[in-house]
């Protein structure tokens, strides 16, 4: 058996428990292999971990569903920041409907992940400035970038300390669309008005 073909068994064998266990905790690595028809011994050939599994089938969940939301959402005319905006409430109601998979990814992968996230945004934090003409250097962009994705990774995570330290809700729609938009006023500064 193929190691890819065995890798993506496992992330969607996990994908579907994730779907339908409250708990992810409580998901075994019996259970995942047994789901995926393959031995128990694969997932630490193929991910070296169960976490790490977990973590890579919920990226693969979460992509998916962002893939989706681009594809239902035509954001191109905007401008970037708006665009950003955009794709940060999307996250949201994702996190919204998913919010079990917080507990278990964002530790890992602030922690214990290469840093990846900031990539994605990494276009939209150039394009903005750029249409500013208020070019940045690499680093300083890619430090806006990280910004923004740590503190809504962080935001998720502590949502509830957040909201005794700041009184904002950010289950609140209204509350959490008003923080996203100082977040990006603070971090993505306009210069042409």
């Amino acid at each position: 058996m193929r190691t890819d073909s065995t890798k993506e068994q496992l992330i969607n064998a996990t994908i579907q428990l994730l779907s339908s266990h409250k708990d992810i905790s409580s998901i075994t690595a019996r259970e995942i292999v047994a789901k995926a028809n393959v031995n128990l011994a694969m997932i630490n050939y193929c991910f070296k971990s169960k976490e790490a599994l977990v973590n890579t089938a919920i990226k693969k969940f979460l992509k998916c569903h962002m893939d989706e939301y681009k594809a239902s959402h035509d954001i191109k005319d905007l401008v970037p920041k708006q665009q950003l905006r955009e794709i940060i409430i999307a996250f949201f109601e994702f996190i919204d409907a998913h919010s079990q998979f917080i507990r278990v990814s964002v530790p890992y992968i602030l922690v214990q992940e290469e840093i990846i996230y900031p990539f994605e945004i990494l276009p939209l934090v150039k394009a903005h400035y750029e249409n500013q003409n208020n070019k940045k250097t690499e680093a300083k962009y890619r430090t806006i970038a990280y910004q923004i994705t740590s503190f809504i990774q962080l935001l998720c995570l502590r949502s509830d300390a957040f909201f005794k330290y700041s009184g904002i809700d950010i289950m609140n729609v209204e509350q959490r669309n008003s923080l996203i938009d100082f977040q990006l006023d603070l971090l993505l500064v306009d210069t042409i008005k």
